[in-house]
């Protein structure tokens, strides 16, 4: 359970951060300097997409089926992200 939390944190912190899924994301139009021109929803995407927390949850969610799991490896994910900035 424990190895399954850290997988699913680290596999989200390279869905937010890895060059491809930056790359892929730009290619379908979710652009950083644009954020501020899009509607409701289409923030709403973004931010699912560039947020480890978000992504983590959603990722753990999906893999696990389990709300509390999945909120673990939200914060997990996001902690990940918070120590790599630092280095």
């Amino acid at each position: 359970m424990i190895t399954t939390i850290i997988e699913l944190a680290c596999l989200s912190y390279l869905f937010v951060v890895a060059e491809p899924s930056i790359l892929l994301r730009e290619l379908i139009g979710f652009k950083e300097e644009n954020y501020f021109e899009y509607g409701k929803i289409k923030k709403f995407f973004h931010r699912l997409l560039n947020c480890c927390m978000c992504s983590g949850f959603w990722i753990g969610l999906i893999a696990t089926g389990n709300i509390g799991t999945a909120a673990i490896i939200s914060i997990s994910a996001e902690i990940i992200y918070r120590i790599m900035n630092k280095i």
